[in-house]
């Protein structure tokens, strides 16, 4: 059943022209990022004796700064990929169907964040050239690239998991997509928190709270546990949250 409603999400995302706006403007977008990047990252190199260019790290300039940027983007699009997942459901009130055929609404929840998850994952699919540009350059390290698009996969499953729970709470696009931008918004700003507060303690605790430290430290290749249980219970609440939104047609 899982498989079935996958399915029908993703032909139902590729059978929309706003999968393939978005796959093309984030091309697009993350193409000239990139093309940026190696510019100043070129004139830099030029532009400095040439006994302190390796001070200059490529990694740091042009790769580190590539994927935050795109995970700036995915700030963006992910809710609207999610916006629709139930609250066109719920406005069309096709949500009866499933209940109809005893679907549980787990299975729903799990069908749906695949769904989005294979659409961001044709997105970054397209990304696979900068590996072979990157490669050109003479950086054959190619740990960091993978911990870089372990870190977007992570974050992206985060905020799919955020934005399907948004749209369970109501039946306007819109105000999902709002909500889910403010949710991302929200988690990134518990961190510059942790960053700005005095008391030591506290201030632990909101960086571990907010997902940019998580993110910063598996883009730059150290991954640690406490991250990877941070992304497992972030997304394990989110979806358990949209689970019981969804209950709530019972009480």
């Amino acid at each position: 059943m899982i498989y079935h409603i996958w399915k029908k999400e993703v032909e139902s995302y590729f059978s929309s022209p706003l999968a393939y706006v978005l796959i093309g403007l984030f091309s697009l977008i993350s193409g000239v990022i990139f093309f940026n990047l190696l510019v100043t990252y070129s004139d830099g190199i030029l532009a400095i004796p040439a006994h302190m260019a390796q001070e200059i790290s490529f990694v740091d300039e042009v790769v580190v700064k590539l994927f935050a940027n795109i995970n700036f983007i995915f700030l963006f699009f992910i809710p609207l990929i999610t916006m629709k997942s139930f609250s066109e459901e719920k406005k069309q009130q096709t949500l009866d169907i499933y209940w109809l055929s005893s679907v549980s609404e787990w299975k729903l929840i799990l069908a749906k964040n695949l769904a989005a998850l294979t659409l961001i994952s044709a997105m970054l699919l397209l990304t696979c050239v900068y590996p072979l540009v990157i490669w050109g350059v003479g950086i054959r390290d190619f740990t960091i690239l993978g911990s870089s698009y372990l870190s977007l996969f992570l974050n992206a499953a985060a905020y799919i998991a955020l934005g399907i729970f948004c749209s369970t709470l109501t039946s306007n696009q819109i105000v999902a997509a709002l909500l889910a931008i403010l949710g991302v918004m929200g988690m990134w700003m518990i961190t510059w928190g942790g960053h700005l507060h005095s008391n030591y303690l506290l201030a632990e605790i909101f960086t571990y709270l907010g997902i940019s430290s998580h993110f910063e430290r598996i883009l730059r290749g150290l991954i640690g546990t406490q991250d990877l249980i941070y992304y497992v219970s972030f997304i394990f609440l989110f979806n358990f949250m949209a689970i019981k939104s969804l209950g709530k047609r019972n009480w």
